[in-house]
């Protein structure tokens, strides 16, 4: 059987609800509606998922790592493209969803520019009413 070095990087992952940790009681890492940092450009690690790519970010308990999902991509790359090395040092905010997932309580964490939300089916949706407009672009 074939084993894979397990990565951490020494840094914790962020939770999403209050916990305790050597006899300290934390609030959750992070809130709906918070503003957080995206510190670095991701770096792989492998898992109890197998291998994902891991964000560091600045919360309100300091600084803590994120597998971001798909939306959450998404969403960045619209905003600040394509090269993840410029999500660096990005503020972004949070709106956290609780769902089930394969039958189990979860609470999904989106990180987002000004514009989006959460329908009133927890789908993420840009909300064009938001969005600026510069006039200047605009050619009559």
């Amino acid at each position: 059987m074939k084993v894979f070095k397990k990565t951490s990087g020494g840094v914790g992952f962020v939770r999403k609800e209050s916990y305790e940790y050597e006899g300290v009681k934390y609030e959750a890492d992070i809130k709906n509606g918070d503003i957080i940092k995206i510190l670095d450009g991701g770096n792989p690690e492998t898992g109890k998922w197998g291998e994902q790519t891991c964000y560091r970010i600045k919360t309100r308990n300091g600084e803590k790592k994120i597998a971001f999902n798909p939306k959450t991509i998404n969403v960045l790359i619209e905003a600040f493209g394509d090269e993840t090395d410029n999500w660096v040092g990005k503020e972004v905010r949070v709106l956290l969803h609780k769902t089930l997932i394969a039958g189990e309580k979860a609470i999904v964490p989106y990180f987002v520019i000004d514009g989006w939300k959460l329908d009133e089916y927890g789908e993420l949706i840009f909300d064009c009413n938001k969005k600026e407009i510069n006039l200047d672009s605009i050619p009559f």
